[in-house]
């Protein structure tokens, strides 16, 4: 199991960094040749950018999960007693673990419709399904990553109770 994290964790790290380096580079040189070369047919960049964008968001779901990185209503947790904490993780865990599977399902038809209406990005002239498929398969890495990271937070709240008594 823990080398299917580090898989999925450099997989997701490879994707933020150099979606993120693309997005950079693809914006900088828009905007250049816009000034610079104002009948360039960059008009691809756009669409190149966006797709990028739900790439990188939706795998960097995944990996602040996974990193414990995540929001946590510390201001609730902290304030309670232990066994209670463990109570408020398993809720927050469920609550995390049915929204990325509303979100993988809901994404999954999307792509269906995408490719059944065989929608194209115009300026990529690619199809739209190259995009939607991060959501899905963002959300089901972000789905097994809520479990681990909840489960995690358990085993760290157990492990501080039994120390306490």
């Amino acid at each position: 199991m823990k080398k299917i994290e580090f898989l999925l964790s450099k997989f997701e790290e490879i994707i933020m960094v150099a979606g993120g380096l693309l997005m950079v580079f693809m914006n900088f040189a828009n905007v250049v040749c816009r000034y610079l070369l104002p009948t360039t047919p960059f008009s691809y960049t756009e669409e190149l950018v966006v797709l990028l964008f739900v790439w990188v968001s939706m795998f960097g779901i995944s990996y602040a999960y996974r990193r414990r990185a995540h929001t946590l209503l510390t201001i609730l947790s902290d304030n309670i007693p232990g066994k209670f904490q463990i109570i408020i993780v398993v809720i927050s865990m469920c609550a995390s673990m049915l929204l990325m599977f509303l979100i993988a399902k809901t994404g999954y038809g999307m792509v269906m419709n995408q490719l059944k209406y065989n929608q194209i990005l115009p300026g990529m002239k690619i199809p739209v399904a190259v995009m939607g498929w991060a959501v899905p398969l963002g959300a089901a890495a972000a789905l097994l990553s809520a479990a681990a990271s909840g489960c995690e937070e358990i085993r760290t709240l157990m492990a501080g109770e039994r120390e306490e008594i």
